[in-house]
């Protein structure tokens, strides 16, 4: 993965980097560094980047002013709020505090951006629309930008900032985009039928929503989304449905054990079986047996 042009950023005076995921922790999915920012700032400017940036302050507070549209808007910074700047967009900033700040800075990766824009939305609006405020206040954004800090002190794998980063470029886009919903798919969707084609297919196969959405040709994100406007359930609740089908004709039509009915319609075991089959039908799989045998 090509380093990011953040790194390159020059902060000069106002601000003093106290920690960077690319040299301390090896991250490569997203790039987090912490500053220790200057009592106050005049104006400067920080060039456009490839790289979509969140700005979390976790201490202090100050007056923030940014220029943009020919002219200054302002926002008191407090602890909790989050500054965005959309990739390819230059910073012109200044700002007062009457003892700095200390602020966390995730960048995620513009390739991220890009893809789950389009997946989400399309190519004909994303350009226009891109996640970029002076200051908001987002509890499930803050939270996430807390817990990558604290996993790349605690040295945790790439593996949790890839899979954080993946969930943020969705909440941006779908949360500050300004994007109109889109468009509800059909329920012929042809998608949906062959996705629906492969669940009844390898019902007894450990199917993941990676397995499905990788043979539709479709990213996770996008094939939830499609199968729940399509169909009104989520993939797994509609996969679960089909496997208590399945063990209902197996239990009214065969003698078999109820151990070999829960291998064949895909559950770990008969416990599982048991209590899938009592939430979906009110009854156990004996009992269900028992009342709807055919002669």
């Amino acid at each position: 993965m090509p380093a990011y042009e953040a790194l390159e950023l020059d902060h000069g005076t106002h601000a003093q980097r106290t920690f960077c995921s690319w040299t301390d922790t090896g991250w490569r999915s997203v790039l987090l560094q912490v500053h220790d920012d200057a009592p106050d700032a005049v104006e400067f400017s920080l060039p456009p980047i490839a790289e979509q940036h969140l700005v979390l302050a976790t201490a202090g507070d100050a007056w923030l002013e940014s220029h943009a549209d020919g002219g200054w808007r302002s926002a008191h910074y407090t602890r909790g709020q989050i500054g965005l700047t959309a990739p390819g967009r230059s910073t012109r900033l200044r700002y007062r505090s009457t003892a700095g700040m200390t602020t966390l800075h995730l960048y995620l990766p513009g390739s991220l951006m890009q893809r789950v824009g389009l997946e989400l939305w399309g190519g004909d609006r994303l350009a226009s629309h891109q996640p970029d405020a002076l200051a908001v206040t987002d509890p499930v954004a803050e939270q996430v930008i807390l817990g990558l800090a604290a996993a790349a002190s605690d040295g945790l794998d790439d593996l949790y900032a890839e899979t954080a980063a993946e969930f943020l470029a969705v909440h941006l886009h779908t949360r500050y985009g300004g994007m109109p919903p889109a468009e509800i798919p059909r329920y012929e969707d042809a998608r949906v039928r062959k996705a629906i084609e492969l669940m009844r297919d390898n019902l007894q196969a450990p199917l993941t929503l990676s397995d499905i959405a990788g043979e539709i040709w479709l990213s996770v994100y996008h094939f939830l989304r499609v199968f729940k406007a399509a169909t009104g359930q989520t993939p797994r609740r509609y996969l679960t449905s089909l496997r208590v089908q399945a063990a209902r004709r197996h239990l009214a039509d065969s003698d078999i054990l109820i151990s070999e009915v829960a291998r064949l319609c895909g559950f770990s075991s008969p416990a599982q079986l048991s209590a899938v089959f009592i939430r979906e039908t009110g009854v156990s799989p004996s009992a269900y047996r028992q009342s709807h045998r055919r002669t």
